[in-house]
C-alpha cells in the first residue's frame, strides 16, 4: 500500500485539498492516477504531479510530519499539533488531532455562570457518587467526576464519571454513532 498526499493545488473548487492523505490505487495514464482520499472517503483521479509519496511508518510524534486522525491531512508535528502528555521516558506525545480539528471537536465550552451554578451541586469529595450512565459507584475526589456538556451548544447535561464522559467524547456526542455502537454490540456481543 502506497501512501500519498496532495500538493500544489491552487483551485479552491476541488473536493480535495493540499495535504489530504490517500492511498495510491492505480495509474490511469502517464499524467493521471487514481487515489482513495481518506478525508472525503472517495476515489479520485488526480495528476501525478499533485501527489507526493511518503512512508506511513515515518510520520508521528517523533517525526517532522504527522497525520491528523480526524481530517487525514499530513501536517507539521511541531506546529499543527498540541502537546498531550509525557510518556514514561519524558517524551512528549502530541494530540492525535490537529489544532484546527481540536477546535471543531471541542466546540462550545460551558458558560461561566452555568459552570458556577453547577459547581454548587458538584458531588463532594470523599462522598459516594453513582454515575447516571454506567451506574458505577465511586468515591468523588478519588475517582474523577466531571461536568458533561453538549459540545455543539455548550448546554450542561450533568455530572458523570470521567470514563463515561470520555466515552461520549470518543463518539463525538453523536447519537447515530452511539446507536451503531449499540447495534454492533448487540449483533456481535455473544461471539
Amino acid at each position: 500500500m502506497e501512501f500519498v498526499y496532495v500538493v500544489d493545488i491552487e483551485d479552491e473548487d476541488n473536493i480535495f485539498e493540499n495535504n489530504d492523505v490517500g492511498i495510491l490505487k492505480y495509474n490511469i495514464d502517464e499524467e493521471f492516477c487514481s487515489v482513495f482520499l481518506i478525508r472525503i472517503n472517495s476515489l479520485i483521479s488526480i495528476k501525478k504531479s499533485n501527489l507526493k509519496k511518503f512512508d506511513i511508518n515515518e510520520v508521528g510524534d517523533r517525526y517532522e510530519k504527522k497525520v491528523c486522525d480526524r481530517c487525514f491531512k499530513i501536517l507539521s508535528s511541531y506546529d499543527d499539533f498540541s502537546n498531550n502528555r509525557l510518556k514514561k521516558d519524558n517524551e512528549v506525545t502530541k494530540r492525535p488531532s490537529c489544532k484546527k480539528c481540536r477546535v471543531e471537536k471541542d466546540g462550545f465550552s460551558i458558560d461561566k455562570d452555568d459552570r458556577k451554578n453547577w459547581e454548587l451541586i458538584k458531588p463532594s469529595d470523599y462522598k459516594l457518587f453513582k454515575c447516571p450512565i454506567c451506574y458505577k459507584t465511586s468515591i468523588a475526589g478519588i475517582s474523577r467526576i466531571v461536568l458533561d456538556h453538549n459540545h455543539q451548544t455548550g448546554k450542561v447535561r450533568g455530572w458523570i464519571c470521567e470514563s463515561c464522559n470520555t466515552g461520549i467524547g470518543r463518539f463525538d456526542d453523536n447519537v447515530e454513532q452511539l446507536k451503531r455502537a449499540i447495534s454492533w454490540i448487540e449483533n456481535f456481543g455473544d461471539e
